[in-house]
């Protein structure tokens, strides 16, 4: 078994294995994956391995953790699994067991106290797909613990029809370029952690607000919705897996109120004039990723398309 740094496999090699393995399920493209590993600065490279068998790529890993100097609450004793594939051909072999073993090594060599599978900066799955109870019961053999279960939903919206707000649609605007200040400052005090670093990293890029509905009152920015399509310019998760379906997706989320004028249907209306934005913009289907509020979003017709088991491990002392 020939391990080497998976900065040595072409990425050609990597998305085709992908697209081999789980391709029907998750296409994987050269952006995506460029996007969120290649070009992403919290892979951990020793952590992050391949194995070469008389030529050919049978199993990959790729471990992160936090090491940004932004100013986001990121937690840094946090490591995770973004993805791990071997071979269907090669299994059984330890070749799985030989990259977990190497990749824990290099995360706990890093100060990690806790390794989750996914659910990292620029990720591509916040769990295990929950159909993959093979990977599931293979992973709690080696000491993952299972969380909760997490949803992606998904509804056709070639009708375009748009949905009626209960509140005044006064509240809610597309930002601008001069509304970012107000957004991170936002964030900052009411989502501090992953919402805020992302949106530290959508002012970086040079986001115009076109990614999110605000929502306010007397002026004063109180909730956001984010929302994503093909003109957006950063691949999002929640539309990720945009070639399933023949049309064009939008995505929806994260989105969040402040706590104090939760309870008077802003939040249900700040998704409807999110979802009505990517409706205006032609989209045929939305998917709003990560999460467990099913029967909230259901409310808008929103139905189920991919969940996840959310698995971790936590590090014990002298390991």
């Amino acid at each position: 078994m020939k391990v080497v740094p998976i900065s040595e496999i072409n990425v050609s090699d990597i998305v085709k294995l992908w697209n081999e393995e789980i391709g029907e399920r998750f296409p994987m493209s050269t952006a995506l994956w460029h996007q969120n590993t290649t070009e992403e600065p919290n892979v951990l490279k020793e952590g992050s391995l391949a194995v070469i068998e008389e030529g050919e790529l049978r199993g990959l890993i790729v471990a992160k953790r936090y090491v940004e100097k932004l100013d986001a609450r990121m937690q840094a004793t946090i490591g995770w699994i973004q993805c791990m594939l071997v071979r269907t051909s090669s299994r059984n072999e330890g070749i799985g067991s030989e990259l977990l073993r190497l990749a824990e090594q290099a995360l706990i060599a890093a100060g990690v106290e806790e390794i989750r599978l996914g659910r990292d900066p620029w990720h591509y799955f916040p769990g295990i797909p929950l159909e993959d109870e093979d990977t599931i019961n293979w992973f709690e053999k080696h000491g993952y613990v299972k969380g909760g279960v997490e949803t992606d939903l998904i509804k056709d919206v070639r009708d375009g029809e748009l949905y009626k707000l209960t509140n005044s649609s006064e509240h809610y605007r597309l930002l601008t370029t001069e509304d970012i200040p107000s957004l991170l400052s936002f964030l900052e005090r009411v989502f501090p952690g992953r919402w805020h670093y992302e949106a530290i990293h959508y002012e970086m890029i040079g986001g115009t607000g076109r990614e999110f509905i605000g929502f306010f009152m007397e002026d004063e920015l109180q909730g956001f919705c984010r929302i994503n399509d093909s003109q957006s310019p950063v691949i999002a998760q929640n539309v990720y897996w945009s070639a399933l379906v023949k049309g064009e997706m939008g995505g929806m989320g994260p989105l969040g109120i402040d706590r104090d004028i939760r309870g008077k249907h802003f939040g249900l209306d700040l998704v409807k004039a999110a979802a009505n934005e990517l409706i205006n913009r032609g989209v045929t289907d939305i998917v709003i990723d990560w999460t467990q509020l099913v029967s909230f979003y259901g409310k808008l017709g929103f139905q189920p398309w991919k969940q996840y088991q959310s698995m971790a491990k936590t590090i014990g002392v002298g390991q």
